[in-house]
């Protein structure tokens, strides 16, 4: 099997040559990797962690590019961040959401919304062909609940589940109506040799989602419908991000048509891998799951391998597993011999 083939194997929950393996971190963690190992592209890094696949973002995919290098940014979406410095890097901190305390519809209609148009696809067809050996991942933007937390205010969008429905509904469809179209224009005009439809949005803390399984039916089960339907109208896989403990939710992201779920972070309450695979194996193809918050970070490289084989031997069981971290992004905190660990440990153990 190459790259390709043994993802798609696996999300079709067929055993296949070894588990496919997919990898991200944050900016800091690869320099350190590159420095730390003597490679200079991201190519020959993935080649040598083994890595299967290949993820392409839009341009603009959050700020423009005459935003994207100041200190101070306004998102495509309105919302403002700041650069803010931790002990491993930086990030980009919201200090502004435009629709935060503005409860009319009337508000949400005068807010400048992005065209479609802004979200680059172009290079997608050369960068696909250039990666066609890995399974490659199309990104369009996030979903529609998780932009409406950063345009609104996660506060205010909490109380407007309950007190303010109408107003909910409008801000819920007019963000999908920019997405979806988005979507469809990446698929119809640029999606030759993507393989995977991947959605960031996030509904859950890790003891919990942090809104009712009902809420979340009402409001985002009818738009992830819409963008799994037209995924896979156009023959692709789709893949959800949920940190958190999203147990509760699974059978309706399931009746949704989500085939892989991101990024099964098994510290989470009810994320155990066991009850996971026994109760949803069958559904979904699960991406990720090596803990970043306790074992890649602080435990050792053989504590660290030994994991690996254990969610390997799990969620590996018949297919239907790709091994990643269990967050789309490693962190700086974490030992480059761990990584090392992960990786090597993944490539070369084979379930028996």
């Amino acid at each position: 099997m190459n790259s390709k083939e043994r993802v798609l194997a696996a999300v079709s929950h067929k055993v296949t040559d070894r588990v496919p393996i997919t990898f991200d971190a944050e900016k800091e963690v690869y320099d350190a990797l590159y420095n730390y190992l003597g490679l200079n592209t991201k190519e020959k890094l993935f080649d040598r962690l083994c890595v299967d696949t290949w993820m392409i973002l839009p341009g603009n995919f959050i700020y423009t590019v005459e935003e994207n290098e100041k200190n101070e940014k306004t998102s495509i979406w309105g919302y403002k961040t700041q650069v803010t410095e931790y002990s491993g890097g930086t990030y980009d901190q919201i200090f502004f959401n435009p629709l935060a305390g503005k409860d009319r519809i009337a508000d949400i209609m005068a807010h400048k919304w992005p065209s479609p148009g802004i979200l680059d696809f172009s290079h997608f067809p050369q960068e696909a062909k250039q990666h066609s050996e890995r399974a490659v991942i199309g990104v369009f933007t996030w979903g529609a609940y998780f932009i409406a937390t950063f345009v609104r205010g996660l506060e205010d969008l909490m109380l407007d589940f309950v007190l303010r429905t109408k107003y909910t509904e409008y801000l819920i469809r007019t963000i999908n109506e920019i997405s979806l179209e988005a979507l469809s224009t990446m698929l119809e005009s640029y999606g030759d040799g993507i393989d995977i439809i991947y959605m960031e949005d996030d509904y859950c803390s890790q003891q919990a989602p942090l809104f009712s399984p009902s809420t979340f039916q009402q409001f985002v089960v009818p738009y992830l419908k819409e963008v799994v339907e037209i995924t896979h109208k156009h023959n692709k896989k789709f893949l959800l991000h949920c940190c958190g403990s999203v147990r509760p939710l699974l059978p309706m992201i399931i009746d949704a048509g989500v085939d892989m779920l991101e990024p099964i972070q098994i510290s989470a309450e009810g994320m155990d891998p066991y009850g996971l695979k026994k109760d949803f194996g069958k559904d979904l193809c699960f991406y990720g799951g090596v803990d970043i918050q306790q074992i890649l970070n602080r435990n050792t490289p053989q504590q660290v391998a030994d994991e690996v084989k254990r969610l390997i031997d799990i969620f590996g069981e018949n297919g239907g597993y790709i091994i990643g971290p269990g967050h789309t992004y490693i962190q700086p905190d974490t030992p480059l011999e761990n990584i090392m660990a992960m990786y090597e440990t993944a490539y070369t153990y084979i379930k028996c």
